[in-house]
């Protein structure tokens, strides 16, 4: 074989080396931003779900009060609790005097309509309580459900995200793979040509 003929087979491979390098070196850059992308959507995702945490826990905790608010045992439970304690003594202690001045004004103290009356104090209030957590428990179920919701959401989205990343990072080591192939399928079809050439002069 001539000099200039190895030199041109020499070139060849040179290229063809060069080339293979560039097109790795591309399509692992390629690969690894698309990684950091990944890492950093995941990173933000858990984030979020910390944020919103503490919004699902109390929502949590508020269902659990509404399902013992529909059970009869729980709402006996609460009210036992709730008239043992001072919101009830302060409220009945108004409401009950409040009545006894009313009943002194018009000469009814010892009548049975102040009686009843102050009878239906506790019932009144025990009810006004329950329906009042009612309230609470519901705002604070509905406040994480929307939390928990939305980290639904965003579990979706991100899955998807991350789905095509995933994807393109595939479709880099792909190109990757047949760019190779053809540089070397050209460094082969050099050599042949050279080879050629040599043996027919």
């Amino acid at each position: 074989m001539s000099w200039g003929m190895a030199a041109v087979a020499g070139a060849s491979l040179v290229g063809g080396i060069m080339s293979s390098n560039a097109a790795g070196d591309a399509a692992a850059q390629q690969q690894a931003g698309t990684q950091a992308g990944i890492e950093s959507q995941e990173r933000m995702f858990d984030k979020s779900l910390e944020l919103q945490a503490p919004y699902r826990e109390a929502g949590y905790g508020a269902l659990e009060g509404l399902q013992s608010l529909v059970d009869p045992q729980g709402r006996a439970d609460m009210l036992q609790s709730y008239y043992a304690g001072p919101e009830y003594s302060a409220l009945s202690g108004q409401v009950e005097e409040q009545q006894m001045r009313n009943a002194a004004a018009t000469g009814g103290v010892r009548g049975g309509a102040n009686q009843a009356a102050l009878a239906s104090i506790a019932p009144q209030l025990g009810q006004q309580y329950l329906g009042g957590l009612n309230q609470k428990y519901t705002g604070l179920a509905n406040m994480g459900m929307g939390a928990a919701s939305q980290g639904s959401g965003q579990a979706m989205q991100l899955g998807g995200n991350i789905s095509n990343l995933q994807q393109q990072a595939a479709q880099a080591g792909a190109s990757n793979s047949m760019a190779q192939a053809n540089i070397w399928g050209n460094v082969a079809s050099d050599f042949a040509g050279l080879g050629y050439n040599y043996l027919n002069k």
